[in-house]
């Protein structure tokens, strides 16, 4: 089936405000942690804490009229620092009823996720909302840390929404996150080398891997696939993509381990015969950075990155700027569906604040997840928005040209499994399968194994 490219090197000049912070988790994303979607690395004006001095906790602050406002604090990480602070800005600036201080920790999805469970877990009131990343989700909520945001954002709004992002932010039947933006990886391939062959795009990976047997050779083509299979999050992300596109999962309906199903073990031999016969002998090591640098010196026929590479990949370091398109991810031989993993950040209430604080905050989340903001928080950073209507409006097409073609691939996103012990699920998951990967143990071992222990963690 032939998919359609994306704009080449004529759209790289309006797509160069492009600079994701994400993931999953920035240019790149999860690399390594279950962050944001994106980039670990740390800044050193991130150790900052705060926008500006604040009131005392829960506050109030004097309006023009004489009245007072309510002073909402709001955390979130040096990732995305500068243009949550101009929206807002643009929120203060919009009413006399609500003030929003900012409080920046650093980009790093571990000091970020270790900061909200010290002040949640002890009833701490000091911050009302919080930019947590969508793999805690389950964590926070079946802590009883997140006020239920059902209120406040009804199917109205989460209709609007990209389906993947809204069932990641449900826990319990519950509303317990406002989407607030996403991220999801993509097939980036060689279209010049496909064009040298007179060869369109496969859809599945058996397709692929015909086409990489002929590519080798092919305008500096060395290897087939590059992806990330580095003992991390990086890997996780890579592998439940297989599983999904494969008619697979992790969990099933009730939340029960199903990882060792017929599915699962074909979906894991195929990632494990890339790693064998088509991918760079040290791929077993890469996170993004490395798959990326092999990408861009011009060996491998296609690479599974997040959507951000799409403009770093096309930068001055790159010799195969103007010669990338992309595509959806490939189907399984028991998969019908491509599907993508979502990284990204909701926003989450602390369920210790009172009602007058939860109202406020319930006022300022609709007002991040309004079409509008959405729009903006676009244009000035380039973060995949969770609202579906803005990939086709017409001046973010003209400031991004590739989204005409990524809501196609990220409306499959899925979120990765949710489990209130996700961490030790996914640890459990990188550790299996990576052994499953380098040969350490045969694949229908590993996902035994790896049932077991999930098994024993859903207890």
């Amino acid at each position: 089936m032939k998919k359609k490219m994306w704009k080449r090197v004529v759209a790289l000049a309006a797509a160069s405000v492009m600079t994701l912070s994400l993931a999953g988790c920035g240019g790149s994303a999860d690399a390594g942690t279950p962050s944001n979607a994106g980039s670990t690395e740390n800044t050193e004006s991130a150790a900052v804490a705060e926008s500006a001095e604040a009131p005392a906790e829960n506050a109030e602050a004097p309006k023009e009229d004489g009245g007072e406002k309510i002073i909402l604090k709001f955390s979130f990480d040096q990732g995305v620092g500068e243009p949550t602070q101009k929206i807002v800005d643009k929120f203060n600036a919009s009413q006399d009823k609500i003030q929003v201080e900012t409080v920046i920790l650093p980009q790093d999805a571990n000091t970020v996720h270790d900061d909200f469970v010290n002040k949640l877990a002890s009833g701490d009131t000091s911050v009302d909302i919080m930019g947590l990343d969508v793999v805690y989700v389950a964590e926070f909520a079946s802590a009883g840390w997140l006020a239920d945001l059902s209120g406040y954002l009804g199917s109205d709004i989460t209709d609007q929404m990209l389906a993947g992002t809204v069932e990641a932010a449900t826990y319990d039947g519950k509303l317990v996150a406002a989407p607030w933006f996403t991220n999801s990886s993509v097939m980036f391939y060689r279209q010049d080398v496909l064009d040298e062959l007179g060869e369109e795009a496969p859809s599945t990976w058996e397709g692929w891997m015909a086409l990489a047997d002929k590519a080798v050779g092919v305008n500096g083509i060395e290897y087939g696939a590059d992806f990330q299979a580095a003992q991390s999050e990086a890997l996780v992300t890579n592998w439940v993509e297989y599983v999904w596109s494969n008619g697979g999962d992790i969990l099933d309906a009730n939340g029960a381990p199903v990882i060792n199903s017929e599915q699962n073990v074909e979906a894991t031999e195929i990632m494990k015969k890339l790693v064998d016969e088509y991918a760079p002998e040290g791929v077993t090591t890469y996170t993004e950075t490395e798959s990326e640098q092999v990408f861009k010196e011009g060996k491998c026929l296609f690479i599974r990155d997040w959507s951000g590479f799409w403009t770093s990949g096309q930068g001055d370091d790159s010799k195969v700027t103007g010669k990338i398109a992309a595509t959806k991810l490939p189907v399984g031989p028991s998969g019908t569906e491509s599907h993508t993993c979502l990284g990204g950040l909701d926003l989450v209430v602390n369920n210790n604040i009172d009602d007058v604080q939860k109202d406020a905050a319930g006022e300022f989340i609709k007002f991040m997840t309004s079409e509008e903001t959405q729009k903006e928080m676009t244009l000035i950073s380039s973060q995949p928005p969770v609202i579906k209507a803005v990939y086709s409006d017409a001046e973010i097409l003209e400031a991004i040209p590739f989204y005409s073609d990524f809501y196609g691939i990220i409306e499959g996103g899925k979120s990765r499994p949710k489990s209130p012990r996700y961490a030790k699920v996914s640890d459990a998951i990188q550790r299996n399968i990576h052994q499953a990967m380098t040969g350490e143990m045969e694949v229908k071992a590993a996902l035994d194994a790896l049932q077991a222990e999930v098994e024993e963690l859903s207890k």
